[in-house]
């Protein structure tokens, strides 16, 4: 007895010991969750893209004016666009959408990594329901290429891109913008409409990258080309996203036009498993770089993600940590020329319903 004593003893010091400790862990987890909350609570109230803006040093008079964001589930008569089965239901609902305005552009930024200086935006599609709702491109998008609408959605949202781009040089703003693109629209027998908005858009040209997905890039024949090479020609740069391996031929990209490549910051480390290419992860961003293409990790969540990528040579970085995609205020895009572009995208192909372009100033404003 004697003996176990003091074993006993020391086993009850590190039970009040570990108890203690408890409890301070649970209030330094308390007091941290109320700074967190205090922090998305400022998000909110503050205009644009905090994170990203407050590094940019430059007047707030001087700046595209950013709505703030609202994480809601986007119901359609009760069901997501993803879920509904009925095509015709889902194409009425594009068409509407369309001939609405209805559809709108958010704005994400891409930064420069490691000093996280806002240097791109990319302008991603929402689709705006009935009950007003935003859904997000990667719910409609199936729907609207089997309706086949794909080419007066990218248009929409082209000439949307315009106008942004066309406010950011007015503000004397270094800042480019990523617009998505369907393959279709290339290959669509209307594709000379866009040939004109572009036309009248060539002193842009440099500030306005259109993106396509790897599998579309992977999937186009002579026309899409074709049309590619007729966008080049008037100034106009590419970029490849949503990549599934590294399997990259980076001397035909930059041939077809290409200057942008983004890839998951995930699958760069390895972690889809889905890697196996010729060239080590680490070394894609100088095998890119050698025919003059531009790497940008997307994706990013958090910090040490950032860390990890500087091994990686990665200049450009996109993800929810700079900031999730933004509307713009009602407003911001006031004084911007779109009497050509609302013409334009009222004179749709024959048995199409009328589009009706609204101004971005009455929406609250790409795939994704």
């Amino acid at each position: 007895m004697a003996i176990s004593q003091p074993l006993t003893e020391e086993v009850e010091r590190l039970a009040g010991a570990v108890k203690l400790l408890s409890g301070s862990v649970s209030a330094h987890e308390a007091v941290l969750s109320e700074q967190a909350r205090k922090r998305e609570v400022e998000v909110e109230e503050l205009p644009g893209i905090v994170s990203v803006e407050r590094m940019a040093n430059a007047p707030a008079g001087a700046r595209l004016q950013f709505a703030p964001s609202v994480s809601r589930p986007i119901p359609t008569n009760g069901k997501t666009a993803s879920s509904r089965s009925d095509r015709d239901a889902v194409s009425a609902a594009l068409h509407r959408a369309i001939a609405a305005g209805e559809i709108e552009l958010h704005l994400q930024p891409v930064v420069t990594l490691p000093q996280r200086k806002l240097r791109y935006y990319e302008a991603l599609a929402r689709l705006k329901t009935d009950g007003g709702e935003l859904v997000t491109a990667g719910e409609f998008l199936s729907g609207a290429e089997a309706a086949a609408l794909m080419p007066k959605i990218d248009y929409l949202a082209a000439a949307r891109s315009v106008q942004i781009v066309r406010r950011l040089l007015l503000q004397k703003r270094e800042v480019g913008l990523f617009c998505n693109l369907s393959a279709a629209t290339l290959a669509d027998p209307g594709f000379s409409k866009f040939l004109e908005l572009t036309d009248a858009n060539r002193a842009i040209a440099a500030a306005l990258v259109f993106e396509f997905a790897q599998s579309a890039v992977r999937g186009m024949g002579a026309i899409e080309h074709a049309s590619l090479a007729a966008l080049a020609e008037r100034g106009f740069r590419f970029s490849m996203d949503n990549l599934t391996d590294l399997h990259v031929n980076a001397r035909e990209l930059n041939d077809c036009g290409f200057r942008f490549v983004k890839v998951p910051a995930a699958l760069l480390f390895n972690r889809l498993g889905a890697v196996a290419a010729d060239i080590r992860p680490a070394d894609f961003s100088e095998q890119l770089g050698r025919f003059g293409i531009d790497l940008i990790a997307d994706r990013i969540e958090n910090e040490n993600t950032v860390i990890d990528l500087l091994d990686y040579d990665v200049r450009f970085g996109q993800g929810v940590l700079f900031s999730p995609p933004r509307p713009l205020r009602a407003g911001a895009l006031e004084g911007a020329d779109v009497k050509a572009d609302e013409q334009n995208a009222t004179n749709g192909a024959e048995a199409a319903p009328a589009v009706s372009f609204t101004p971005l100033a009455r929406a609250g404003m790409g795939h994704n």
